[in-house]
């Protein structure tokens, strides 16, 4: 009974691993995006602190134009007055442009805000820049100051100078929201901010503008940026004047004792990301959810693959058990069938050779079933096995030897040519050695390199084969010359000095 037989699924490095590495896909495709985007992420920052940093440069440079032209025109001013400070006249373009003051060496206002006379509402004598020009300092910046109306400003200031004598100060009132408009092309969003601040921390203007003034000497920009590096890019959790959380870059204008600073809200760049992702979602999903469906497909279908070659494992075996089994039965057959010879009256050598033909037919099925071989047969081993059996029945002092070269043979071929290995050499043992001669039988099987041809050859030292009695060719003859014409070949016989058989027959494995 043909014994129930189990699948053999695949290995790690057939369907079983192909299946693991289509599971892995989207495991793998998800953190390749997260890589992605981590990396997005990281360019959107980058860029956002370049034009942080681009814009702080943008700022320095107006803010130098700024300051410049102002002292310029603070000094056409001081040369219109004249050389006698007690008749210190305005210039005309000074009340017509407003906002500037003229202050003499007392402190006592000559012109504030575009009109003559008037009185400031503190003491110009008391001030920090008055104090500064009166010391020597040829101009100053003033930090953001009150109002004038409305309008909140800071001030550049001029030391004035005759004879060498301090002879007052000439400051040009300038409006805090002078930065509005390089702020807007700026762009750096809504929640940007550019200020300048002096070097001693005093905020002197500022856009969007705070509500007062502010000395920053205890934010980090002066505790920790500025003593590493005149210019760089750094994050404030906290802005000191509105709470927003930005990136600010700075740079030290430190001839006009002033820093720039450009500063651009975080939530922009987070912004920016968010909607990176969210662009790239609305391609990636969709890829990545055919890229589901298309390995969990190719699962399906590895799977069905499998359990089909598993069914055509279990059908090849089966068909390999029910091969086996016939050619066992055959070889069983045979042996009945040498069983049966051996029972009947007919004349012993007839028997003897009819039982070793049959045994040499029963060698080929024997060794098919034992070697699970079925398209091909390995003609060395069955021949080996074969000229094993024949020397066990060779005269006392004739010796058998063999040199087989590995060979495959058909089913077909190997049957024919073991009933003629065992038909030259029984019929040397017989006629080659009458009266218990001495010698040897040899046999060789070779395939040359070139071709596709083998060689049998067959050889004894024996006194040589005869004639059959009635003249004519014996069975044996007949027999060898029928199966050469089976395997399509040719053979030869040549008397000379004992026997040689050789055949040369084509190899179709």
């Amino acid at each position: 009974m043909t014994p129930a037989l189990k699948p053999q699924r695949t290995g790690p490095g057939g369907i079983n691993a192909a299946i693991s590495l289509l599971l892995l896909i989207p495991i793998l495709v998800p953190l390749f995006a997260v890589a992605l985007i981590w990396l997005s992420e990281r360019d959107i920052a980058r860029a956002s602190e370049d034009r942080v940093t681009a814009a702080a440069r943008i700022l320095s440079a107006d803010v130098r134009n700024l300051v410049g032209s102002t002292l310029d025109r603070l000094r056409r001013m001081d040369e219109e007055l004249g050389p006698d400070p007690a008749a210190f006249m305005p210039p005309p373009a000074a009340v017509g442009e407003g906002l500037t003051q003229l202050i003499d060496a007392t402190g006592a206002s000559i012109l504030r805000d575009g009109q003559r006379g008037g009185n400031v509402s503190t003491n110009p004598a008391s001030s920090a820049a008055f104090t500064s020009l009166a010391k020597g300092d040829p101009w100053t910046i003033t930090p953001l100051l009150g109002q004038a109306g409305a309008l909140r400003f800071f001030g550049i200031a001029r030391r004035l100078e005759r004879n060498g004598e301090f002879a007052g100060a000439m400051t040009a009132l300038i409006p805090a929201d002078t930065l509005s408009d390089i702020w807007g092309e700026l762009e750096l969003g809504p929640e940007s901010a550019i200020g300048v601040i002096r070097d001693d921390g005093w905020l002197v203007s500022r856009y969007p503008m705070p509500g007062e003034g502010l000395n920053l000497s205890n934010n980090q920009l002066f505790t920790i940026q500025l003593p590493r590096a005149p210019e760089g890019i750094y994050a404030d959790a906290v802005s000191p004047v509105d709470g927003i959380a930005r990136t600010i870059a700075y740079t030290s204008l430190k001839d006009l004792g002033l820093i720039v600073v450009a500063s651009r809200a975080r939530s922009e760049t987070t912004e920016a990301f968010w909607e990176r992702v969210r662009s790239t979602s609305l391609v990636a999903a969709p890829v990545f959810i055919a890229m589901v469906a298309l390995c969990g497909w190719a699962i399906m279908l590895l799977r069905r693959h499998d359990r089909s070659r598993a069914e055509l494992q279990i059908a090849l075996q089966q068909n390999r058990v029910l091969f086996q089994e016939i050619h066992h039965r055959v070889k069983n057959n045979l042996q009945q069938v040498a069983s049966l010879v051996k029972l009947q009256q007919a004349p012993a050598q007839m028997k003897e050779d009819l039982i070793r033909r049959i045994a040499a037919m029963s060698a080929v099925h024997q060794h098919i079933y034992e070697s699970d071989q079925f398209g091909a047969l390995d003609a060395e081993a069955y021949l080996d096995k074969l000229l094993a059996g024949l020397r066990d029945s060779a005269p006392p002092k004739v010796d058998l030897d063999w040199h087989l070269a590995p060979l495959q043979l058909s089913p077909d071929q190997a049957l024919p040519l073991g009933l003629i290995v065992n038909e030259v050499v029984a019929n040397a043992f017989k006629h080659g050695f009458p009266n218990g001669r001495a010698g040897r039988v040899s046999v060789s099987l070779e395939r040359p390199l070139q071709g596709n041809e083998a060689i049998l050859s067959i050889t004894d030292t024996g006194v040589g084969m005869s004639e059959t009695p009635s003249g004519g060719i014996g069975l044996g003859t007949r027999l060898i010359a029928g199966l050469s014409q089976q395997l399509e070949g040719k053979s030869t016989t040549t008397r000379e000095n004992g026997v040689k058989f050789e055949l040369r027959f084509p190899v179709n494995v």
